[in-house]
C-alpha cells in the first residue's frame, strides 16, 4: 500500500463502495413459486445496455430476493422520492422471508403492466424486467441481468429525465444516511470531433 498524503483518508473493507455513492435506493420486487411477493432495497443497480435495454442489480445469494428472482425469472425496479424514505429504509432493514414486510410498513403493491410480478403502487418510476442471466462475479454478490420489457414514470416527475426539484429521488450515501439532489447544472454541448 502506498503512502497517503495528508489530504486523503484511507478507505477499506465494507465501506469502499461508499466512494461510488450516492446511488438511488431502488426497491426490487419479485415473487417465488408460491406467488407471495417479496423484495429488497438495492443501491447496487446499473444500466448495462441501450439495445437491448439491459439493467443489472447485485444481490447476495443469502437474500430471500435472490431466490424469488431466480424462481420467477422476473423482477421490477421501483424508484421512490424522499416522501417514502422511512418505508424504503424499513424495507431494506427487515427480512420478508417469514412475514409480509410490505404490509408491515404500509407500502401497497399492484399488478405490473406486463409481468406476473407486482410493482409498488406509489413508485415514481418502474422498470419491469425479465431475467436474462445471473453472473457470478466472484464476490459475495451475483449480478442479476434483466431485460427491460416495460418502463414508465409518473409524468409530473419525469420528462426525459427526472425533475430533481419535484421527484427528490432517494439516494443512499451509506449506512443509514440518505440524500437527494441539491443542485442541477446543465453543461453546454461540446463538439465531439
Amino acid at each position: 500500500m502506498g503512502v497517503m498524503s495528508g489530504e486523503y483518508v484511507q478507505v477499506s473493507g465494507r465501506i469502499i463502495y461508499h466512494l461510488l455513492h450516492p446511488r438511488p435506493a431502488v426497491l426490487v420486487i419479485s415473487m417465488g413459486s408460491d406467488c407471495r411477493p417479496g423484495g429488497m432495497v438495492a443501491a447496487w443497480t446499473v444500466s448495462l445496455s441501450h439495445s437491448p435495454p439491459l439493467v443489472g442489480v447485485a444481490i447476495a445469494p443469502q437474500r430471500n430476493t435472490y431466490r424469488l428472482v431466480k424462481e420467477s425469472g422476473q423482477f421490477t425496479l421501483n424508484i421512490f422520492g424522499m416522501d417514502f424514505l422511512d418505508k424504503i429504509h424499513a424495507l431494506g432493514s427487515i427480512s420478508g422471508r417469514e412475514r409480509d414486510k410490505f404490509a408491515e410498513v404500509g407500502l401497497e403493491l399492484e399488478p405490473s403492466r406486463t409481468l406476473r410480478v407486482p410493482r409498488a403502487r406509489d413508485a415514481l418510476g418502474v422498470l419491469e424486467c425479465e431475467l436474462e442471466k445471473i453472473v457470478d462475479v466472484g464476490g459475495d454478490h451475483d449480478l442479476f441481468v434483466g431485460r427491460v420489457v416495460d418502463a414508465y414514470a409518473k409524468k409530473e416527475f419525469f420528462k426525459d429525465v427526472y425533475d430533481p426539484a419535484r421527484a427528490k429521488i432517494i439516494l443512499h450515501l451509506g449506512k443509514r444516511i440518505y440524500t437527494t439532489l441539491a443542485e442541477v447544472m446543465i453543461v453546454k454541448e461540446h463538439d465531439a470531433r
